[in-house]
């Protein structure tokens, strides 16, 4: 689901970002050994022309990440408004068709001079915007695993989703299956 009719995924692109964070828990990704590029392999797994950016960027992206996330700690919509406007009135919007490399059409969100970091603020700031101003806070939050600090927003038909992948939904299921099982067989003595 595209949120926002821009050519990379700026919801997947929020998401993915702030569990690389979340993930690491390191402030530099070289404190735990991580690659220093992972943020900039985020973006361009979402679609962003973001293969060339300097190493540089990556502590803008790592706090930006770090911001984003505050859209997804919230307990109610009004505290998701809250968070959503202090990052819209942390970038410089300024829409306007562009056919750069190669590309047709598309919309841009932040100025045609802007870099990759502000681009991605831009487009991850209105596509979180859209997501809470269309469906509040019931399709995005945190992974409701047990011990899991990752996030999600549900893109799905059904609006079902609470966990951040399917491996942290089969680990709770079969852990919710064993308490199960241990309880049932705990009464039967």
């Amino acid at each position: 689901m595209n949120f926002i009719g821009y050519r990379s995924d700026a919801l997947g692109a929020a998401v993915e970002l702030v569990n690389e964070v979340s993930a690491s828990g390191a402030e530099e990704p070289e404190a735990d050994g991580e690659s220093p590029d992972r943020m900039r392999t985020v973006l361009v797994a979402n679609g962003y022309l973001a293969g060339g950016a300097p190493a540089s960027v990556e502590p803008a992206l790592r706090a930006w990440a770090r911001r984003l996330r505050t859209v997804f700690d919230v307990s109610d919509v009004e505290e998701a408004a809250v968070a959503v406007n202090a990052l819209l009135a942390d970038v410089r919007v300024e829409p306007h068709l562009s056919n750069h490399d190669g590309q047709g059409f598309h919309l841009h969100y932040s100025p045609p001079e802007a870099d990759v970091v502000d681009r991605l603020r831009a487009s991850t700031a209105f596509a979180l915007a859209m997501l809470v101003s269309e469906y509040g806070i019931d399709r995005h939050g945190r992974c409701a695993a047990e011990g899991c600090m990752k996030v999600f927003a549900d893109t799905s038909r059904n609006a079902a989703r609470r966990y951040c992948s399917p491996t942290c939904a089969n680990r709770s299921a079969v852990a919710a299956h064993r308490a199960r099982a241990r309880a049932a067989g705990s009464r039967s003595r």
